[in-house]
């Protein structure tokens, strides 16, 4: 334990320097004080005494500084002693200082919040045991899909997987749900997940209070507890304010009730990122809403599969045994119709890692986020550089400085950790700021995703790793930034500089000033061309015609699974609905359908066009189940016939839209015509049903589910009494409101369900208009992004030409003067000022347009109806910065023509 004296030593010498010094000057007078003292006893004169014991002991004041160099941490104490300059110095120029912080806060805040974003949803870990030996199952069915597209898998396939594997176990199946709650007198909707019993013992996870599902749980009619449940942690705080005694409540979970035993820790909030289940629930509870059928259907790809990893076993040798058993497994589980299918028979299992679990909006954001990344990974180059020329115009006005501590014997690496250190110290601030502003703005970028789960369930607060990520950040930015002043400060001329009399006439620095000019304009142009083909494709969307009318229409999804009305009653409850809608005040038109459009659902069948049934193969089509008055509701014309009636008269009949009359009718009028729809029943294995219908009418061509796709062929059914699996029998469709205004239509709605499906829970109506923007969330996303990224640059890059400019007016103030003394008027000399930058602008056009051209290329996937070369583009954006740039060299230009001849020569 001998270090510990010595550490407190060490401790007291930084922190407690004086008292250091006065306990060290003590020891060493006590020392000498002895050492006369052994002199005079040896019979030495007082004087003769200490001239011996100090010609003993040496020079006091070496002794001091040597014993300070032992016992003390020299290296920090240096440091110190620059960061105590470097605030000086900063304190001398705030000014400066605050340029400095807030454009380092705009840069590393812009890193910050993009990041945070990023890590919420793709790289945060899951907060269970072991994450990294997770992986996820799923069926690639990329052979046949070009987007890369994968499916869950079916109970069966993972109950197999669980029994054949060797490499994995712990298989377990996850997915989400939205149900009708009730607890008490609260009765609404809550977010939840339908798990398998051995979800929670695979994750590692503990509860907070009671117990956790197990496989008991999972079993025909429930548990020890019958259907158990288990809530989050935030549910249980929110909701029930801690309250242990919430183990063993009964509660109503879509009118079964169920037992809450347990409570999943703080922090935990299941395996699919952006979703934030409050209650999770054993995949039994589907076998008591559907029948155990529909839970062991082999058919029924629902479940997001997740395993563990054997401690042995490698993600490859897992991938390897997939590869060989999952044939066998499709041959099991698989209906024979669905495995004959093409996707089917070509699709093999994938094993992912999971350490940060799934999420669907991954597919939809992992590109966008990793471009912006690389965007504002630009602006952070920009400002790195914008500072280095600030920083550069003030190691040239303190070269003199730099040469007295040179002649003093200061090296280059003390001057250069100098001004590194000063770089540091306002690189931390700004980050600190740059955190504070990215937690103001988080809310915002998320609610651009247009989801409102992920708004709802993914947090913007940065977190530890956000933080130490941005830490690195502002390091690597005072690096960045601190490189050419260090390297210039370190390289001054001790003679030069202390011969000069006017610090302003010094050039150096000036290659490298020049040097980041061109630079920042050619990073600047390059987000500047990419915000605009964004920004004109965000644009050309929202302008694209989309077929619809979207002012003041709601959809508003049912749930009528617990209604007694079935069959035909049922879509008597529909119309008699819709009819009531209608007649509340505020409404205009009312309606049903089983699709709302632009929500990314897509629901296609085979039809066949009965004149030409044995020559034609059914061919494929969009398809909607709809009601009487569907399209006056949305603003859809009807090209030829007639709408469907609310009357039986029309269950026989369909509309067509115009792309599918070609499709199907390219020779001639497809009105009053048959169409022959296949319905296949791939899950069973039955033979298919065909079922005619005549065309009455032919629809205006409208978009389906995307904006960016060309308007396909859709055919619209009449709503029947008959089951289909698609609408779970009909009790799932749209009320489609057009009103004059959302909260009218919401409240026609609403007072409808209450009095006429009072058992419904309620699902809140979603206006058109919101689904029409958030059909183009991604895109938005990037134009916004991209194009506040874009103004920064443009920012940034004026303030370093005008720094650049005024630098240089500074620096040649007496050449100035010389010149307008010899006759050089106003304009010459404006002109002489500006030609310079003019030339940089030129070099940074040039080859920001040349890097512009590859990114735009690179965003060719985002892009819409614009091309990545588009030259007006290209064009507008090289102006628009030419001219910016030249407005911000005109500023310091025009104070070099007020120059006074005599003052600039009087001050050289």
């Amino acid at each position: 334990m001998r270090w510990l004296p010595r550490l407190r030593m060490r401790v007291e010498m930084l922190f407690r320097r004086n008292r250091s010094a006065d306990r060290l000057d003590e020891e060493l007078r006590f020392h000498l004080e002895q050492q006369i003292a052994e002199n005079i006893a040896a019979g030495m004169s007082p004087n003769e005494a200490r001239h011996a014991a100090l010609r003993a002991f040496g020079n006091p004041a070496v002794l001091r500084d040597q014993a300070r160099e032992t016992w003390s941490w020299s290296g920090v104490e240096t440091v110190l002693q620059d960061a105590r300059f470097a605030l000086r110095q900063i304190v001398r120029s705030p000014g400066f200082a605050v340029i400095a912080i807030v454009t380092l806060a705009l840069g590393i805040g812009a890193n910050t919040a993009v990041f945070t974003l990023t890590h919420a949803l793709l790289l945060r870990t899951l907060p269970v045991r072991d994450p990294g030996e997770l992986v996820r199952l799923a069926i690639d069915l990329s052979a046949t899909e070009s987007n890369g597209h994968d499916a869950p898998l079916s109970l069966p396939m993972i109950e197999a997987i669980q029994k054949q594997s060797r490499t994995m176990y712990d298989v377990f199946g996850w997915c989400v749900y939205d149900f009708p709650f009730r607890d008490g007198n609260v009765n609404g909707g809550i977010h939840g997940a339908v798990v398998s019993g051995n979800a929670f013992d695979a994750l590692g996870v503990r509860p907070a209070a009671g117990r956790l599902l197990t496989p008991a749980d999972d079993q025909p009619g429930g548990g020890p507890d019958g259907l158990a449940a288990v809530i989050s942690y935030r549910t249980w705080m929110s909701r029930y304010h801690g309250d242990s005694s919430v183990v063993g409540r009964r509660v109503v979970v879509t009118d079964h009730p169920v037992t809450i035993v347990g409570v999943v820790p703080a922090g935990f909030e299941g395996v699919i990122a952006a979703e934030h289940p409050d209650i999770y629930l054993p995949l039994e509870f589907v076998a008591a809403l559907y029948g155990q059928a529909a839970k062991w259907d082999g058919g029924n790809l629902w479940l997001v599969a997740f395993a563990r990893l054997n401690p042995d076993a490698s993600q490859a040798q897992a991938a390897a045994e997939m590869k060989a058993i999952f044939p066998a497994i499709r041959e099991a589980a698989v209906p024979p119709a669905m495995r004959n299918m093409p996707a089917v028979q070509k699709s093999s299992l994938e094993v992912k890692p999971a350490r940060t679990g799934w999420s669907k909006l991954r597919s939809t954001y992992t590109q966008p986020l990793l471009l912006l990344q690389l965007m504002v990974g630009a602006v952070l180059l920009i400002c790195c550089a914008n500072l280095s020329g600030l920083f550069l115009a003030r190691a040239t006005a303190r070269r003199q400085e730099f040469a007295i501590r040179g002649a003093l014997g200061a090296g280059r690496l003390r001057l250069m950790r100098q001004l590194f250190v000063e770089c540091l110290i306002l690189a931390l601030p700004g980050a600190l700021l740059g955190v504070g502003l990215a937690w103001m703005v988080g809310p915002s970028i998320l609610h651009m995703l247009g989801n409102a789960e992920a708004e709802d369930a993914i947090s913007m607060q940065p977190n530890a790793t956000v933080l130490c990520v941005t830490v690195v950040c502002a390091l690597l930015c005072a690096l960045l930034f601190g490189l050419a002043p260090a390297w210039t400060a370190s390289h001054t001329s001790v003679e030069a500089a202390l011969r000069s009399s006017n610090r302003r006439t010094s050039a150096g620095g000036a290659g490298m000033r020049n040097f980041f000019v061109p630079f920042q304009v050619a990073l600047s142009l390059t987000l500047v061309v990419m915000a605009a083909l964004l920004g004109t494709t965000v644009t050309r969307l929202l302008t694209e015609k989309s077929g619809y009318r979207t002012d003041n229409v709601v959809f508003a999804l049912t749930d009528f699974l617990r209604v007694p009305q079935k069959g035909e009653a049922l879509v008597s409850l529909y119309r008699r609905m819709a009819e009531r809608i209608r007649e509340r005040p505020g409404v205009e038109q009312t309606s049903v359908s089983a699709i709302s459009p632009l929500m990314g659902w897509r629901w296609s069948d085979d039809f066949i066009a009965m004149d030409a049934a044995r020559h034609t193969r059914p061919l494929n089509a969009m398809e909607n189940i709809i009601g009487a008055h569907y399209f006056s509701t949305l603003g859809v014309s009807i090209a030829a016939g007639r709408d469907l009636g609310n009357s039986n008269d029309d269950r026989n009949s369909c509309i067509v839209s115009q792309a599918a009359a070609r499709t199907y009718f390219p020779d001639g009028s497809a009105l009053g015509k048959t169409l022959r729809c296949v319905i296949h029943h791939r899950r069973t294995g039955e033979p298919d049903t065909l079922r005619d219908y005549q065309i009455v009418g032919i629809a205006r061509d409208t978009k389906y589910d995307s904006l960016r796709e060309s308007p396909p062929p859709i055919v619209y059914l009449p709503i029947l009494a008959e089951d289909n699996g698609s609408t779970n029998g009909g009790s799932q469709l749209f009320f489609v409101i057009r009103a004059q205004s959302i909260a009218a239509a919401n409240s026609a709605y609403l007072t409808t369900l209450h009095e006429m499906a009072p058992s419904s829970p309620e699902i809140p109506p979603v206006a058109f208009s919101q689904v029409f923007r958030d059909s183009v969330a991604r895109e938005r996303l990037l134009s916004v992004l991209s194009g506040f990224f874009a103004l920064l640059g443009l920012l940034l890059s004026c303030i370093g030409i005008y720094g650049l400019v005024a630098w240089n007016v500074t620096r040649r103030t007496t050449e100035i003067g010389v010149r307008m003394a010899l006759g050089a008027t106003r304009m010459r000399v404006f002109l002489l000022v500006v030609r310079q930058i003019a030339g940089l602008l030129a070099i940074g056009v040039l080859c920001g347009g040349l890097a512009a051209l590859l990114a735009a290329r690179s965003i060719r996937s985002f892009l819409f109806e614009v091309q990545p070369g588009n030259p007006w583009v290209f064009l507008a954006s090289a102006v628009a910065l030419v001219a910016i740039g030249l407005f911000a060299a005109a500023l310091p230009a025009r104070r070099a023509v007020s120059i006074d001849p005599i003052q600039a020569l009087r001050t050289e």
